[in-house]
């Protein structure tokens, strides 16, 4: 490739079709993208990439200046300037894009049409996808979101990415539709030039065993809290339902211990769900390294100082997720819960609810999944230490905090637990609590069960039982829904939370291994509600 292309022929190159498969992604999705190029003229002398390439089909930003980048490694490679002016195009041209993960493979096709790479036979020119950011020395770099385009690539095809991308990309041979996805690892531009050259071949990653290892921390034991009793047992119902819950109570309580301890009795994560999720955490650029996966449960714990976009996702035009994509499947923890601004949590409500989030701005529209379980946590008054000595609040102090918080919010939280101060015998008790691998069984048999009803329906948990199924899916016995319409009548609850009242009875009776829901299901729901 030292040399220039003979001149006679130049006028050939103009008849030939250059096109290969890269990948961009927008939000979550992947798009496979065909670059196509093509030489349309011949110059009387040669030219500089940067004065001879164009692109078209809606590149944007990263992916407009990829040239640049292109011919800084092309000199470092001793590429000599083309005789022909290339025209590449980027097919979907309504996806926009604006990625450097699409160098590599604007760089072989610019090669293929100034005459300096054969192209690969028709036949298996569509079995590679091409993805990674070019250096200007020629080195490739890791991008974000590669599971994802692996994700929508064709079980057949072999994905050719950055070295530091490999690993995380071959997780997705844990879905059952894409086991023989091949992936080759290259660290340089001269590694994918000599391939297509015909001068060597790329390794198979997936041939031998991927080591991973978990992108997230492990969650505190349910066993190191001492005392509140109560909110233990509301948290374990609200990760066998995936019920909201709030907790009230003064400073250095433990809340926040709770809330992260209840991430690790959440049930294990299946293949399919290991795969979403780091497919969330490399989209949003949360992997620091390769071979980096989300095997746990995710716990996002938010500062009161953040915006409505970080907590449910934007950006101008490469659209990000926020934190309720990032806490899918896992714990959104809110401390300090009347500190946030009033618009961000108005933001949540809609999510709560559908378990998605779509952000829409002027030039992109992205969904993001957001089945998170809220857990948030508040003093009791601006100072925290309601009811005792120490407390300086007036009764206007205390409305005026607590009505920070707006009731259609608070009509979503499921779940309500008043939290004490621990006594002095509770702080230095011995006494041996339940670990959270024994409450992460109990939790997992409940949501098996909840598993079984809702077979062939689309409810994950029973917080998510849609309104007018309600009294169908959570099944009472006749005593136990005689005490639901007696503790409704006596209590002034509006009808979502006569709704929400039943989803936690069931979440209980499941807890305890009922197939109906009985009166003392319905008491202890009603402790946690009213």
């Amino acid at each position: 490739m030292g040399g220039r292309a003979p001149t006679s022929h130049l006028a050939d190159l103009l008849t030939r079709d250059h096109t290969l498969n890269a990948g961009v992604v927008q939000g979550l999705v992947g798009t496979i993208i065909q670059v196509q190029a093509r030489a349309i003229s011949v110059l009387k002398k040669p030219k500089s990439w940067v004065d001879v390439t164009r692109i078209s089909g809606l590149a944007r930003n990263a992916t407009a200046e990829a040239v640049p980048r292109i011919q800084g490694a092309f000199a470092k490679l001793r590429v000599p300037h083309p005789q022909v002016e290339i025209l590449i195009n980027l097919v979907p041209a309504d996806v926009p894009k604006d990625s450097p993960s699409l160098d590599l493979a604007i760089a072989i096709v610019m090669l293929q049409a100034a005459g300096y790479l054969p192209d690969l036979p028709e036949a298996i020119e569509g079995d590679y996808v091409l993805t990674g950011e070019i250096g200007l020395h020629g080195d490739l770099h890791r991008v974000r979101g590669v599971l994802s385009i692996a994700e929508v690539a064709s079980p057949h095809q072999t994905l050719i990415v950055p070295v530091g991308n490999e690993k995380e990309c071959a997780l997705i041979s844990l879905k059952e539709d894409h086991k023989r996805c091949q992936i080759a690892a290259v660290a340089t531009l001269q590694e994918v030039v000599d391939f297509f050259a015909g001068k060597t071949r790329l390794a198979n990653v997936t041939s031998q065993r991927v080591k991973v290892n978990s992108a997230l921390p492990r969650a505190p034991d349910f066993a190191i809290i001492k005392g509140q009793e109560k909110a233990k047992e509301a948290a374990i119902i609200a990760a066998a339902g995936g019920h909201n819950l709030l907790l009230i109570g003064p400073p250095g309580e433990g809340k926040s211990l709770l809330a992260h301890a209840t991430a690790g009795i959440l049930p294990p994560l299946t293949r399919d769900e290991i795969v979403e999720l780091t497919r969330i955490y490399s989209a949003s650029g949360a992997l620091q390294h390769d071979g980096a996966i989300v095997n746990r449960r995710p716990f996002r714990a938010v500062h009161h100082t953040a915006s409505k976009q970080s907590l449910v996702g934007g950006g101008s035009s490469a659209l990000e997720p926020g934190e309720i994509t990032l806490a899918h499947l896992g714990i959104l923890f809110l401390d300090e819960l009347p500190e946030f601004r009033r618009d961000s949590l108005e933001a949540l409500r809609q999510p709560m609810e559908d378990g998605v989030v779509t952000v829409t701005r002027v030039k992109a529209r992205a969904t993001f999944p957001a089945r998170f379980t809220l857990i948030a946590a508040m003093n009791p008054c601006p100072c925290g230490y309601y009811g005792t000595p120490k407390c300086d609040c007036t009764p206007r102090d205390v409305g005026t905090y607590q009505a920070r918080i707006s009731g259609p919010l608070l009509d979503r939280i499921d779940m309500k637990v008043q939290m004490e101060r621990l006594t002095v015998d509770e702080r230095f008790s011995k006494e041996v609590r339940p670990s959270s691998k024994e409450l992460r069984e109990l939790v997992t048999q409940a949501r098996n069960r909840q598993t079984e009803r809702f077979a062939d329906l689309d409810i994950p948990f029973n917080a998510a039982i849609p309104a007018g199924r309600v009294l169908e899916l959570c099944r009472f016995s006749p005593q136990g829904f005689e005490a639901y319409k007696r503790t409704v009548a006596e209590s002034s609850i509006s009808s979502r939370t006569t709704d929400r009242l039943a989803k936690v009875a069931r979440t209980v009776a499941d807890l305890a291994g009922s197939d109906y829901v009985e009166p003392e299901h319905v008491d202890k729901a009603a402790q946690f509600m009213l």
